[in-house]
Order: C-alpha cells, then sequence, then structure tokens
C-alpha cells in the first residue's frame, strides 16, 4: 500500500491528539476568545489576587516606554497569562481590558483587534495599545516593516525577540543591548532619511 503525504500527516496529527494530556487539550479548548469568556475576564480583571498576579508578571524599566511581560509567551510573541488552570488569554488583550475598567468604561464586546503602536508584542503598557482590525493591523505591519530599527525587522522573528527581552527583563540586564542584538547591519547604520 503506498501513502499519501496527507496520509502521513493525518497519522501525525492524530498520533500528536492522541498523545496529548487531557489538561494540554482542555487549554487548547479553552484558549478565551475573550468575546465568549467577557463575563469570566470582567470578573478576573477586577479580582485583586489576579490582579496582583497579573501584574507581578510586567516589567516596567525606566529605559524602556514598553512594560514588558516576563510570563509564558506564545508562538507569536504575544504573552499568554492563565486566569486559571483551564482559562488562558493574551496578555495584552487582558492589559487593555483591566485598563478600561479601571478607568470606569463599560465593556459590552471585546475589540477582534487590539493593535500596539510600539509593535512590541509582550508589551503591556495601555497607552501603547488601541483598538484595531485585523486590516488596519496588517497595514500598519506593512508599512512600519521596513523602517529601519522598527521592532518588525528584527533578525530573531517576533516569538526571538520577545524571549529575549522577557528574559533580560526577568534578570534586569540591559535591555538596549538585548534590543540591539537583533537588528540587522541596515538598522545600524542607515539613518532615517526623513
Amino acid at each position: 500500500m503506498v501513502r499519501s503525504r496527507n496520509d502521513s500527516r493525518s497519522n501525525f496529527a492524530r498520533s500528536q491528539h492522541a498523545n496529548a494530556s487531557p489538561k494540554r487539550l482542555q487549554l487548547r479548548l479553552r484558549t478565551a476568545t475573550m468575546t465568549d469568556h467577557l463575563t469570566e475576564l470582567t470578573t478576573a480583571a477586577q479580582n485583586p489576587a489576579i490582579l496582583t498576579r497579573f501584574r507581578a508578571k510586567i516589567h516596567r524599566s525606566p529605559d524602556l516606554d514598553c512594560w514588558l511581560w516576563t510570563g509564558a509567551i506564545s508562538g507569536k510573541g504575544h504573552g499568554r497569562f492563565w486566569i486559571r488552570d483551564d482559562l488562558v488569554v493574551i496578555a495584552h488583550r487582558f492589559a487593555w481590558l483591566v485598563d478600561q475598567l479601571d478607568h470606569g468604561h463599560a465593556v459590552t464586546a471585546m475589540p477582534a483587534v487590539i493593535s500596539h503602536d510600539c509593535d512590541n508584542p509582550i508589551c503591556q503598557n495601555p497607552a501603547h495599545l488601541r483598538v484595531g482590525t485585523a486590516t488596519s493591523n496588517r497595514r500598519e505591519w506593512a508599512a512600519r516593516r521596513t523602517v529601519p530599527g522598527s521592532p518588525l525587522r528584527d533578525l530573531r522573528g517576533a516569538r526571538g525577540r520577545a524571549i529575549a527581552l522577557r528574559n533580560a527583563a526577568k534578570t534586569r540586564a540591559d535591555l538596549a543591548a538585548v534590543i540591539d542584538d537583533g537588528l540587522g547591519d541596515i538598522d545600524h547604520f542607515q539613518d532615517q532619511l526623513w
């Protein structure tokens, strides 16, 4: 019997699913979309114990405007925060929700996208977060990814840069050096032309 390439992929996917722990499967199914879990998240955002745990994972350096997430990081470089064992959220989306509630704004639905003005996916600074759309986010990425020195040009990729910054923040290492390590030659030597 000859197997097609798709058969082996299907078998691999089935074996991964079969070998996954029940807790991992549950986490995969319960990653909060935030709109589906708005009531739970709003309650969590007002719970002093959860807020203390959340804020303990944020490093605010006097050398950087971004507030760096020091907890878990997703495959795309965003922070991940467990509200409880079976509910995980993207950290900057939770930070945005906390900020909205802290300022007395009623949140009746979560926006589809919370964009970073700083292009730093682990940033939790509410001043750097704003409501966007998938289209506007892609447009901004396309416009800024070629700007010399932009975080979007980091040679390590979004996740690699996020991990490097997180580790530096946790150990109180030189953040400027870590940022500089991800720059290519053109980013080091090209001045702004306008």
